[in-house]
């Protein structure tokens, strides 16, 4: 996978964008935060009750990193990118993992009869649910957003297809914001119900267009950098000073949790999921543009630990709810106390998760790799700063 250039105005171009991991991290400590908050029923708390912001940045890193590689193609005028190593390594990254999860999970919480049926198996199995209110928040509870993410992975080669033959892909990128946007407004003028903001219509794939296509954008704009040295201000300013993009991202999640001034519920459910946007943008632009160990921003982002439970944060993702549910039914919460329970689900969810790297994800990636050709998911931190160094020493 291409990369942006190495350092302010290199034309070196990194295979692969070594902070991804921490962004990954964040995203699901963020939506571990948010449940271990509702398992406490603080979830009201609106500083809280908006931690699912994790759910947006991982939509928004997988706008970039997915779509990137087709727009360096388009720009470098080579043709149509190769389907079957990319609807291969899809599968394998995603549907291993998930598969053995919602098993295993659904054996330990005793959920055979929701699962385990007919229509269970092909709804869940199937990364179906999320078109059903009565299966939305079932089998992993979480795992609706997979369903988003599939299809977002059937769309993404066929919007590169159709717009194969445009100059500039940022234009029909706008206009698929505004589809996302437009989605939205009717589904809250015509089936939302107060309270009930949890609608298949509006956390189904339209309702994310325009978070995707954030993070489209960017890969434009990060293609357009690398490949044609096109910097214009706004991105050299966010090259040298990061902690913009973070305070950027910061005041719109303040903005998301003073509630009263978004107006009524429709309302705050539009603007939440615009602002939210804005926060995962803010968060991930510092990982695109810049040398990846400049600034402290970066080096947050390089932190060793966090870099690993990126790593291993699909699993992080999958498991954590159901090590919380297990735990509190055990009341383990009052028993611990909540910080001390935050800590002990959050070690027992990154041991499963690890085992779940380790022993599937990763050999899953590397049969990928033996079927379709290297990749550039190899590349990592240290190797950029081998390279910069290699730039910058004296020849």
């Amino acid at each position: 996978m291409s990369g942006a250039g190495l350092g302010g105005g290199g034309a070196a171009e990194r295979r692969v964008f070594p902070l991804f991991d921490s962004l990954r991290a964040i995203a699901a400590l963020c939506i571990f935060g948010y449940h271990i908050a509702a398992s406490q029923n603080a979830i009201g708390g609106t500083w809280l009750g908006n931690l699912n912001v994790g759910v947006p940045i991982f939509f928004v890193v997988s706008g970039f990193l997915l779509y990137r590689p087709f727009v360096a193609r388009h720009d470098r005028g080579e043709g149509r990118a190769r389907l079957r190593p990319y609807a291969i390594r899809r599968v394998l990254r995603i549907v291993p993992a998930y598969w053995v999860a919602l098993t295993l999970i659904t054996l330990w919480l005793g959920l055979q009869s929701q699962v385990f049926t007919l229509d269970g198996v092909i709804r869940y199995y199937g990364f179906l649910q999320v078109y059903d209110t009565a299966t939305i928040a079932g089998g992993i509870g979480q795992a609706w957003t997979l369903g988003v993410e599939v299809v977002f992975y059937v769309f993404l080669p066929l919007w590169a297809l159709a717009i194969r033959r445009v100059r500039s892909e940022l234009w029909p990128l706008a206009a698929l914001a505004l589809a996302g946007i437009a989605w939205k407004v009717v589904v809250l003028a015509t089936e939302f119900k107060a309270g009930h903001a949890f609608l298949p219509a509006l956390v189904a794939f339209p309702a994310w267009l325009e978070t995707f296509a954030a993070g489209m954008a960017l890969a434009v704009i990060s293609v357009r950098a690398t490949q044609r040295g096109w910097r214009p201000r706004p991105v050299q300013v966010l090259e040298r000073h990061p902690w913009l993009a973070w305070l950027a991202a910061g005041a719109a999640y303040a903005a998301l949790c003073v509630r009263g001034w978004q107006g009524g519920e429709r309302g705050q459910v539009m603007i939440s999921y615009e602002l939210k946007t804005v926060v995962a943008l803010g968060l991930v632009v510092p990982a695109v543009f810049g040398e990846p160990t400049r600034s402290w921003v970066r080096r947050v982002l390089g932190f060793p630990p966090l870099l690993w439970v990126g790593l291993v944060s699909y699993g992080l993702y999958l498991w954590h709810l159901a090590v919380i549910d297990k735990l509190a039914d055990g009341g383990w919460d009052d028993k611990l106390g909540v910080p001390l329970f935050t800590v002990v689900a959050l070690a027992g969810a990154l041991a499963i998760a690890a085992v779940s790297w380790y022993a599937l994800e990763r050999p899953a990636l590397r049969l990928g790799r033996r079927l379709t050709g290297p990749t550039a998911q190899t590349r990592t931190l240290a190797d950029d700063r081998a390279a910069v160094a290699a730039e910058t020493s004296p020849s």
